[in-house]
């Protein structure tokens, strides 16, 4: 006996299905045989389309963006020493420097002086100590000078951190410079009032060592800075310790000169 049953739900939905796939892959694939041409031209007229808007649109914004965003995104600074810009302040224009500077700073390009480079180096050395403030002054002064005031402070006070107060203000003496400040004295070293009037001082008589009395190194410093007119009662270890330590930042300032000569007229491009 043969019973004809009615097919359930599921399965008549399992063939429904089955018949709608057939159905739609028969008219894809009857469309895109008769269409494939059109289909294939469209697409690839949208690829070039694409990168044609691409390419201009590029083209417009570099032509669209001003001249000193241009050079911006090229060099980062034109460096230069002070010697090779116009000291006249009305003018407000550089000379004797490269074209590619000139053109950079007339159209607003950060452009550095060798003082603010030679600035930021210092401020990167003595950074964390309280000398760090007088990274400015100390970028005003002839570099000899500056390498003994950065060497002999390195020695005397690690960049201020052992240094005399007065009323538990810091009287800016980190030399062991003696004499006396416009704060008076403090255990029997000057007391400065500021870090610029500190740099200030230090550094003028600094500079009659270096050039009257030609004492440019840290060797012929010890005798005037240290010992007084002679280092006879100092022992020589603490003699050379001394001239070693100064020795070490004195050279690193001076060695900046170095550098700055070789890029005074030269267009600093990091961004190449």
């Amino acid at each position: 006996m043969v019973i004809n049953e009615e097919p359930s739900l599921i399965k008549r939905l399992r063939v429904g299905t089955l018949k709608m796939l057939k159905a739609s892959l028969h008219t894809v694939r009857l469309y895109t045989t008769k269409y494939a041409y059109f289909v294939l031209t469209g697409v690839t007229f949208m690829i070039a389309g694409s990168f044609f808007v691409f390419n201009h649109s590029t083209e417009a914004i570099g032509d669209e963006m001003p001249i000193a965003d241009q050079e911006l995104q090229q060099y980062t600074a034109c460096v230069f020493s002070k010697s090779l810009m116009d000291t006249d302040a009305n003018q407000g224009i550089t000379v004797g420097i490269d074209e590619e500077c000139k053109k950079a700073s007339a159209n607003d390009v950060f452009v550095e002086t060798e003082e603010d480079w030679f600035e930021q180096e210092l401020n990167d050395m003595l950074a964390g100590h309280p000398m760090e403030i007088m990274a400015g002054s100390i970028a005003q002064q002839d570099k000899k000078v500056a390498g003994l005031i950065v060497g002999i402070a390195r020695q005397e006070s690690q960049w201020g951190m052992h240094a005399p107060s007065k009323g538990g203000v810091d009287c800016y003496n980190y030399w062991g410079y003696k004499s006396t400040g416009t704060r008076g004295q403090s255990m029997g070293y000057a007391c400065f009032g500021s870090p610029q009037e500190a740099v200030e001082v230090v550094a003028k008589r600094l500079d009659h060592f270096v050039y009257d009395a030609h004492r440019d190194t840290p060797a012929k410093m010890v005798t005037p800075w240290k010992c007084g007119n002679s280092c006879a009662s100092h022992s020589p270890e603490s003699v050379q310790r001394w001239v070693g330590t100064v020795s070490t930042y004195f050279n690193q300032i001076v060695a900046l000169d170095v550098q700055d000569t070789q890029i005074q007229n030269t267009l600093l491009s990091f961004n190449k």
